[in-house]
């Protein structure tokens, strides 16, 4: 009940506005793939900032994407599920919100960018529970979860981006850009992770 009464106003939004909240939080979320991709060395992490950045500039109205092509690439580029380690499952839950800011380029949707924030919450949800001592009960761990600073931290993230998109009217470069800082937090995730953790 909470969370339908979070996001919704994300129903109400222009297409440029759903798509723009996907890409801050999917922005938050993007040092876990990167950390990954250097851990792991596979050096493909430049496909996927490409592809987040061209979104960028199609919102700031600096450039026209093809947001099909840099989506095949973004998938040609998803780990299999062989890893499961904890970063490995951050990294796909990253590159999943990617697909689906990708997707909202061209046909926004109010599901597309629900399930980002999904993404972006979960990450917090599955870094909190990692650190959690073990003798809690599942109603302990649900609430000590949903009361943790880092969650605390996330969802007011979250309703600021709302309120802020929902503020303009029409895209604006200036506005974009100051989302994009604001999203990309030097680099630092909504975790605390960044690359120099690596």
């Amino acid at each position: 009940m909470y969370f339908d009464e979070l996001y919704a106003p994300l129903r109400d939004m222009q297409d440029w506005q759903q798509t723009a909240f996907s890409a801050a939080l999917c922005e938050r979320i993007f040092p876990h793939y990167a950390l990954y991709d250097s851990l792991v060395e596979t050096n493909r992490v430049s496909i996927a900032r490409t592809a987040l950045d061209q979104v960028w500039k199609q919102l700031s109205l600096r450039g026209n994407m093809n947001a099909d092509t840099q989506l095949t690439k973004v998938e040609a580029i998803v780990h299999g599920e062989e890893d499961e380690s904890f970063g490995a499952g951050l990294a796909f839950d990253a590159l999943v919100a990617l697909m689906a800011t990708l997707h909202c380029v061209d046909n926004a949707s109010f599901e597309d960018a629900a399930s980002v924030a999904h993404l972006s919450r979960e990450s917090v949800a599955k870094f909190v529970e990692l650190h959690a001592e073990d003798e809690l009960s599942d109603e302990q761990l649900i609430r000590h979860i949903s009361t943790h600073e880092l969650m605390v931290q996330e969802l007011a993230f979250q309703a600021d981006v709302m309120q802020f998109l929902l503020s303009q009217d029409v895209a604006k470069a200036a506005q974009i850009d100051q989302l994009k800082a604001m999203s990309m937090a030097n680099g630092v995730s909504n975790i605390g992770i960044s690359m120099s953790d690596g």
